[in-house]
């Protein structure tokens, strides 16, 4: 009888055969892009620049990588983009469970009102801003400061929402009894609420290493000093200027996209440590509350 239903319950050969067909041509317009970068940084110059489409290397060769790395001096803007990444990211982390966790208490006041004035936040599209955080921090002092791409973003609406509803699904017996048991607000927050929201801590530290990671309209409103822009800045401009930085040579194709290549392996390899937490917690978070 199982049987027979679970034969039952498959699809039909041509939608089978239309779903695997969808799926084909999705993966063909996502992975033809990024194959030929990856075969275009592994060719030598003169196949790098020969017209046609490049999805295999022949002969394989280092030549982008070494060049880009060494002549454009890709370490500064890489350990820069490491620094301002993982710092905004713990601190982006932190308040968001913190005001995650504030927002569950059903004795604040005008929580309503300032759980409205969040989710309005979100509705604001960043670019429409940056005229006045560019002021905003010209008046702080905070124009080509590390502290200024670090201070930026370290808060956003999105994080908040998901580590309240979070918290939310909480029992609210664990904090009783740690009241009761003489645990400050602090302890509760550290020791049961955060330690019950790995998954979504997880979610929004990934979700904003790589925002922060790709940013770029936020660096080049800040930052005019060439020695501090990110790794992506630098990318950008390898990517849409003729000349290097010397304004002497000529950067090869096999050169620029090293220097896709290169700024993307930290995020790929940040996936596949993070991918079973960013799930899970994407999904839980945006089931509970």
């Amino acid at each position: 009888m199982a049987k027979k239903l679970g034969t039952q319950d498959r699809l039909p050969l041509p939608i089978q055969a239309l779903y695997i067909v969808v799926i084909l041509f999705v993966v063909a317009l996502m992975g033809l892009p990024m194959l030929n970068v990856l075969a275009v940084s592994f060719s030598t110059i003169a196949k790098s620049d020969a017209p046609g489409l490049i999805l295999f290397p022949n002969p394989p060769s280092f030549e982008g990588y070494t060049f880009i790395w060494s002549f454009v001096n890709l370490a500064q803007p890489f350990f820069t983009t490491v620094y301002v990444s993982v710092v905004g990211t713990f601190f982006h982390v932190l308040m968001a469970s913190l005001a995650g966790y504030i927002l569950t208490q059903r004795d604040l006041p005008l929580r309503k009102i300032l759980t409205s004035f969040i989710l309005l936040t979100m509705t604001v599209p960043n670019e429409l801003t940056m005229i006045g955080i560019y002021a905003v921090n010209r008046d702080l002092g905070l124009l080509n400061t590390y502290t200024g791409l670090i201070v930026n973003g370290m808060i956003s609406g999105f994080s908040v929402f998901l580590m309240r509803n979070y918290f939310q699904g909480i029992p609210l017996s664990l904090a009783e009894s740690a009241r009761i048991d003489g645990a400050t607000e602090l302890t509760i927050f550290s020791k049961i609420y955060l330690r019950l929201s790995i998954p979504g801590l997880m979610t929004i530290g990934t979700l904003e290493l790589i925002r922060r990671w790709n940013n770029i309209t936020l660096v080049v409103t800040l930052i005019s000093d060439m020695k501090k822009w990110t790794l992506p800045v630098v990318l950008r401009s390898i990517l849409f200027e003729q000349t290097s930085t010397s304004g002497t040579s000529y950067i090869f194709a096999n050169a620029k996209m090293a220097a896709v290549v290169l700024t993307a392996i930290p995020l790929v390899v940040l996936y596949f440590f993070t991918q079973t937490f960013f799930t899970s917690g994407v999904m839980i978070g945006a089931i509970k509350g």
